[in-house]
């Protein structure tokens, strides 16, 4: 038992240091894939922020510009009209990355341990999730509220360790529910928890925490954290600081708007990073469903060999 924990083992940072490999091997496609369902969500909304501030803050002069803008309704139809377009490129963006999330988990798992495939049909695995899309969004909703709803969101940590397969459950396999997803999920893991724990804090410290920290050192190296800071304060002086500040001085908490803009702006480059480390940690989990996948496959194959043993040697006996 203990030399096939330690297999198990093994094998975990194997997949660990393979998807280090395969995710460098195929940066270049993966970073030019998550372009737009990254950059257009974080372009789009700053964007929706500055028209916000800009309303704001002019409001009164939009008014003076001419006497149609008087009326209340006329100005902010106008407002909602130069909003919708970049509000539906966010929305745009945001599918195409959960689209993404799945797709890219069946791309690595055609490619893992291949060599290079130099152009690689991004549309295709797109087509294949979007064929599920409805189970995938029922999915989606249930592990938010596994993960988010109180009083669930306190064995959240548990609950992820046994849902992390979930998604690659999902699109791999054929005529499978979301709740069917979830359940093969628990299967998968029962019994590797340990080893699964293992990867799912490995591919956590590398890529929401070390990364986005040596990012953000590096942001503030080159003063790009401080340039963030400046744009972030405009919108904090927005906030009613005062009123936060006396709700939060029962904790002995006080915010100022350099504090919070500077929250804010390591913020945006960590999510940045988490945002394009995504196909890494699809490559980890993917090849981790497939080791499971196939261990599975060879207990059923075992447990058919003894019964047909007994069955054989029952007979002989007769």
């Amino acid at each position: 038992m203990a030399r096939k924990k330690s297999n198990k083992i093994i094998n975990v940072f194997s997949i660990f240091f393979s998807s280090v490999r395969t995710y460098f091997l195929y940066l270049d496609q993966c970073v030019k894939y998550l372009s737009f369902p990254i950059l257009g969500q974080l372009i789009s909304l700053t964007v929706l922020f500055i028209i916000v501030y800009y309303f704001n803050t002019n409001i009164d002069n939009i008014i003076k510009l001419s006497p149609f803008f008087e009326n209340s309704k006329h100005l902010y139809s106008l407002f909602g009209i130069v909003l919708l377009p970049f509000f539906i490129v966010f929305i745009k963006a945001l599918y195409d990355y959960i689209i993404a999330f799945c797709a890219l988990n069946i791309l690595f798992y055609t490619v893992s341990n291949k060599k290079k495939v130099k152009d690689i049909d991004f549309d295709a695995n797109k087509k294949v999730i979007e064929r599920k899309i409805v189970n995938y969004i029922i999915l989606i909703f249930f592990v938010i509220l596994m993960l988010f709803v109180p009083p669930l969101i306190f064995i959240a940590p548990i609950t992820w360790i046994f849902l992390c397969l979930a998604f690659q459950v999902l699109s791999f396999e054929n005529e499978i529910s979301a709740k069917r997803a979830i359940s093969r999920s628990i299967e998968l893991v029962r019994g590797n928890v340990f080893s699964t724990l293992i990867l799912l804090i490995l591919c956590g410290f590398i890529t929401y925490w070390f990364l986005p920290s040596m990012f953000v050192w590096a942001c503030e190296k080159v003063s790009f954290i401080t340039f963030l800071i400046g744009r972030f304060e405009a919108f904090v002086d927005l906030l009613n600081l005062d009123a936060l500040n006396d709700i939060l001085a029962y904790v002995n908490i006080t915010l100022d708007s350099i504090t919070i803009s500077k929250y804010l702006a390591e913020m945006v480059v960590s999510i940045v990073v988490i945002s394009f480390t995504l196909p890494f940690r699809c490559c980890c989990f993917t090849q981790l469903y497939k080791l499971y996948d196939s261990e599975k496959i060879k207990d059923f194959s075992k447990e058919s060999d003894e019964i047909i043993a007994r069955a054989t040697g029952k007979k002989r006996k007769s």
